[in-house]
């Protein structure tokens, strides 16, 4: 895009926008040998609990404020994929003569194409429902829980009480606080034919029928990744911890179920083995390792235990440092805390550090709200010491007592069958002896049905102790044996991105170890040193703190004065606000706070840019012109590939033009992202699949918006 052809400018007003996360850039015009002022300082906002030493490993600090506004989304009865075993599961939609899928690891097509004719529920004009925030507040002011929730927060059982109260054919009824887990016994009562009593009662979990003042009851969740494509994720997760003390948030997806004896025994358990862990310790709560995993194992180490998999900190008493006073009573401890703890104690110990920022809703609409763990110095990362997660190259989590790590199955594909793991072939070859040994024979084998119950409450590789749930909005009271880190390195592949959007320097350098994605040469941008700036500007140019150049500065009236160098024909090419910035500083952009990939992923509605050209443009995927060849993941022996550029003046989301099923995602109903209906095919100018010419992410974004030291 070359820049706006008419000089001529209206007024301008300084723009004032408080704690964005990569703010305005610069703007071009009048040379000047005035010496740049220094970049305005970030917002200052209250240091809470966290000591000046601490707060320096927090690229950002914000005033947080729990949302009052959005809809939790609330299905009744458990959830099994379109399947033979599962017909009632299958939408009224699939024809009459379509092949229900068999379950089985060697039946996976079948079940992608299966996939699009899965339901949410028996019927979802009974059994499912939308709470919205403001009818949850308005229904109580304090959560059961008032020693763990300021009021207007409330938990997953909550929630539970509040469906209860809307419906005649869910009860809910709280019993006593049971000192052995630390949390409140509940009972469900369930009409799940309705007709007006609870007595015709199901035998088997996985059968539809009535309970009555059953306590084998439990929950599965997921937050949703907002208004893209994520409008059902019919696994969601395993919920392990405690559904008093469990956060319910906007945007959350929720399945209360009836679970089988054995699953809720196992989660009792691992709530008493949690409170004994805290007595053991003398009422303090202590985390008592923190592990790296730099293969991304799942838990399982490189020889499928847990071996390769290094202790990095140990025996750290826990404070809590409040940094959620929005959402949790003073004291709380959260798995946050956990790790910041461990980074207090590594000035004693000489172990780890590590380091923290602020996700705020993301561009699609996903609202995140929280603080993440982004950044571990060990040896046992790298060369450098030092590891950022960056863009979609990042640190993956869990925490909890040992007994539990690998209770989630982690091997995926399609749907597994009882015989998968009765078959001593298919069993070694999916690695499946080693799931639920707690519903094994003394001699390692499995029953059919023991098998089965496995499948439908552990089958899922998220759930458990390891939940899409930020560390600062998981209670951790009692303490915990491990936080695990793994890094994940090859989700660029697995996205298909055809935009790495990425200036990390470990990558720039070849570190296909780290970061196997590559920014191919011909893409890469250099960034100018802008301290190096020959004329930059200050506050009295008539554009500062304006990031686009093109809107005062025409590319025939700059360089005209007879003292301003002659810009080439080469150089007018290369007239962009961050080739401007070169020369003349960043024109009064504020500092960044060390990100070196996906700007746009953070800048949008929540902290959106203002006048950066096409990136600050909202526009829909059919105007996206598709750059590049996506980057296809291959696999551990061969984690990334290219694909053959899309053809020149391709038009529409590049996700629904590769070939990967992790982008053509898929809602339960089969649709892709550009058979969405109007309003939510939106995109920023900049993307995984597009980056504008005049503001190219995240080139031209680290060129004015310097990381200051600490």
């Amino acid at each position: 895009m070359m820049m706006n052809s008419n000089p001529k400018c209206g007024a301008f007003t300084k723009v004032a926008l408080a704690l964005m996360l990569l703010p305005l850039l610069n703007a071009c015009g009048s040379d000047s040998d005035d010496v740049m002022p220094p970049t305005p300082p970030p917002t200052e906002v209250p240091d809470g609990d966290l000591s000046p030493e601490l707060r320096k490993k927090f690229d950002l600090i914000v005033e947080t404020e729990t949302a009052t506004e959005g809809t939790i989304k609330v299905f009744l009865g458990r959830w099994f994929p379109c399947s033979s075993l599962h017909p009632e599961m299958c939408s009224k939609d699939m024809p009459a003569d379509f092949k229900l899928p068999e379950p089985g690891f060697d039946n996976v097509e079948a079940f992608e194409t299966a996939s699009k004719y899965n339901i949410r529920t028996m019927d979802d004009s009974k059994y499912y429902m939308e709470v919205d925030l403001k009818d949850l507040r308005a229904w109580r002011e304090q959560s059961i829980r008032e020693d763990i929730f300021v009021p207007g927060n409330y938990s997953l059982l909550d929630l539970m009480l509040y469906v209860s109260e809307q419906r005649d054919d869910f009860e809910v009824t709280l019993g006593d606080f049971n000192e052995a887990r630390q949390s409140y016994d509940f009972t469900v009562s369930f009409d799940a034919n309705g007709d007006g009593d609870f007595n015709d009662l199901a035998t088997n979990y996985d059968e539809w029928g009535d309970y009555q003042n059953s306590d084998s009851w439990g929950v599965a969740m997921a937050h949703s990744g907002g208004a893209m494509l994520n409008d059902f994720n019919g696994y969601l997760e395993t919920v392990y911890d405690r559904l008093d003390e469990t956060l319910v948030r906007d945007t959350t997806d929720v399945r209360i179920h009836p679970v089988s004896k054995a699953f809720r025994d196992r989660v009792w358990q691992s709530h008493k083995d949690e409170v004994q862990f805290k007595k053991d310790n003398g009422g303090k709560v202590i985390l008592k390792a923190i592990t790296l995993d730099m293969e991304d194992t799942d838990g399982y180490g490189t020889d499928g235990n847990q071996a390769g998999i290094e202790t990095i900190a140990e025996d750290i008493e826990v404070k809590a440092y409040n940094l959620r006073r929005d959402i949790y009573q003073e004291g709380v401890i959260t798995s946050l805390d956990m790790v910041i703890s461990a980074n207090e104690a590594a000035k004693e110990a000489g172990s780890a550090e590590f380091g923290f920022t602020f996700w705020p809703t993301l561009y699609t609409g996903a609202k995140l709200g929280s603080y993440v763990m982004n950044e571990i110095t060990h040896p046992g990362v790298g060369p450098s010491n030092t590891l950022r997660a960056e863009g979609l190259d990042g640190w993956n989590y869990s925490a909890g007592m040992n007994d539990y790590t690998l209770d989630i199955i982690v091997t995926q594909g399609g749907w597994p069958s009882a015989e998968n793991f009765t078959n001593p072939q298919m069993a070694e070859q999916y690695n499946l002896n080693r799931e639920c040994l707690w519903l094994r024979e003394e001699d390692g084998s499995i029953t059919t049905a023991k098998a089965q119950e496995c499948i439908d409450h552990w089958y899922g590789t998220f759930g458990g102790n390891k939940l899409h749930v930020a560390m600062d909005n998981m209670v951790r009271n009692h303490g915990m044996e491990y936080v695990y880190f793994s890094w994940v390195k090859k989700m660029f592949l697995v996205y298909n991105v055809s935009q790495v959007n990425s200036v990390n320097e470990g990558r720039l350098a070849g570190d296909t170890y780290r970061f196997p994605a590559q920014v191919r040469g011909e893409d890469y941008i250099d960034i100018a040193d802008i301290n190096e700036a020959v004329a930059p500007l200050n506050d009295t140019h008539f554009g500062w703190n304006i990031a686009d150049c093109a809107l005062c500065h025409g590319i025939n009236d700059i360089h005209v004065s007879e003292d301003a160098p002659v810009l080439d024909e080469e150089d007018k090419v290369k007239v962009k606000p961050y080739f401007c910035a070169s020369c003349h500083g960043g024109n009064g952009a504020p500092f960044a706070h060390g990100e070196t990939s996906r700007c746009f992923w953070c800048h949008s509605d929540d902290k959106a840019m203002k006048n950066h050209g096409q990136a600050s443009k909202s526009m829909d995927f059919s105007e996206v012109e598709c750059q590049g060849a996506p980057t296809l993941f291959r696999g551990p022996t061969n984690p990334g590939a290219h694909q053959e550029p899309f053809a020149e003046g391709t038009k529409g989301s590049c996700a629904d033009k590769v070939p990967m099923q992790q982008v053509g995602k898929k809602t339960w109903d089969g649709k892709g992202y550009e058979s969405l209906p109007a309003g939510r095919t939106r995109t920023l100018g900049n993307s995984d699949w597009h980056n504008t010419e005049d503001f190219p992410d995240p080139y031209s974004c680290v060129t004015c918006h310097i990381t200051p030291e600490k």
